[in-house]
């Protein structure tokens, strides 16, 4: 057998070789980079979205006012072998849990329609430009209320972030920091859009109503005083010692807040409003100053709130039973409400100043 009979079948199968090694890395050379789930699909099962929103009385009152737009998934459970940090001991817990998504967008400058000044240009928003978010958790049955703070379950947050397909959730410690820069609406692409996850353990499972505030999302604020007669700020008013364009709330959690003027005009038009104007009690809205915080006040912050409804069941908790509709098929719509910050044991009243 000659040199080139030898040599052709070791020629021959490494050609084959080669070529084989060259088929098998085409595909991967052409095939196009892969992509995270929340890159592909970034509002995939997000159901529902909160707008950025102001009115021109709260964008008169705090000119560097910032609100996220937030969208974010049913409440679900997870069932979880979570670690004692006493013992060191593992147990099956299930976990109460919320996703969200973040983007901030800009809000149009509406201007006061009464060509007043800014209520407050020397006074510095009360607290750092920072999106550092926290959750309440609030379970309401047969008048009596347990209030849970939310959870940092690392163990939890894992298994969330593999069933969501979202490996970038961060939970309410780590997702910390400066607020991204605004992304108009049209955008084609949200500028540094925030990926949270939230967690609680330990929820009666008896719960009927649920209801979550989340805080942290907005910069907004306003010193209040009250809850005072409306016959008070009539007086108020009339002394000069408070303005049309004041912001006033009832307490009614349904309700929005309104002002003096218009509640002053629904009196001359509705009896039967003006009678539940004239019984109800009234938070009303106090104007800061460089010397500081109105005596008195509290403040309350912008705050997102979600209400749901959900069979109670100690047995069998389903996650698919949380709805966003009661009972009686009032509808739960995501709200911004304000909320105190900090607020006195016993209710007082207050004097407009």
């Amino acid at each position: 057998m000659t040199g080139l009979s030898l040599l052709t079948p070791v020629r021959f199968a490494l050609t084959v070789l080669a070529v084989i090694a060259l088929t098998a890395n085409l595909p991967a050379q052409q095939a196009p980079a892969k992509t995270s789930p929340a890159t592909a699909k970034p509002l995939r099962g997000f159901k529902i979205r909160v707008s950025s929103q102001a009115s021109g009385e709260e964008l008169n009152q705090q000119t560097d006012l910032w609100v996220l737009e937030v969208r974010f998934k049913p409440l679900r459970l997870i069932s979880v072998n979570l670690t004692d940090p006493k013992t060191g001991k593992k147990t099956k817990q299930l976990v109460w849990y919320l996703v969200y998504r973040a983007v901030n967008r800009p809000l149009p400058f509406k201007g006061d329609p009464n060509g007043v000044n800014p209520e407050n240009v020397f006074d510095p928003s009360p607290g750092k430009p920072l999106f550092a978010p926290e959750f309440t958790l609030i379970t309401n049955d047969n008048d009596s209320q347990k209030i849970y703070s939310d959870d940092i379950l690392p163990e939890a947050q894992a298994a969330i972030a593999a069933r969501e397909r979202l490996p970038q959730l961060k939970n309410s410690v780590q997702v910390v920091g400066p607020v991204p820069k605004a992304t108009p609406v049209d955008a084609k692409q949200d500028n540094a859009p925030i990926y949270g996850v939230v967690t609680w353990k330990g929820i009666d499972a008896r719960t009927d109503f649920v209801t979550i505030y989340m805080s942290g999302f907005s910069n907004g604020y306003r010193h209040v005083r009250g809850p005072v007669p409306f016959n008070t700020l009539s007086q108020a008013l009339a002394q000069g010692q408070l303005r049309r364009t004041t912001a006033l709330w009832n307490g009614d959690t349904t309700q929005n807040w309104t002002n003096m003027h218009d509640l002053l005009e629904t009196t001359k038009t509705n009896l039967v409003k003006r009678q539940a104007i004239e019984a109800a009690s009234w938070f009303f809205v106090v104007k800061p100053s460089a010397s500081g915080p109105p005596a008195g006040s509290i403040l309350w912050r912008k705050t997102l709130v979600q209400r749901y409804w959900r069979p109670g069941d100690a047995i069998d908790q389903d996650e698919a039973e949380f709805f966003t509709k009661g009972p009686n098929d009032e509808v739960f719509e995501p709200r911004w409400v304000y909320r105190p910050e900090a607020a006195p044991l016993r209710p007082r009243a207050a004097k407009p100043a």
